[in-house]
């Protein structure tokens, strides 16, 4: 059995705010991609933000 050690990074410097889940969540269900230049802007934050997101 091979055990995973848990991931405590990959979420930038950012506290994970719950209104950028929901916006990454809409965000996906509209069929975009976090990877896509326009990422930026349809979420309405900054590239290491769109990180977080993409991670949570």
């Amino acid at each position: 059995m091979t055990m995973t050690r848990p991931l405590f990074s990959g979420h930038e410097t950012f506290a994970c705010k719950s209104h950028w889940m929901k916006r990454g969540y809409e965000f996906v269900l509209e069929g975009h991609n976090f990877n896509d230049d326009e990422a930026v802007v349809h979420l309405g934050v900054g590239k290491n933000m769109v990180a977080s997101i993409n991670f949570g």
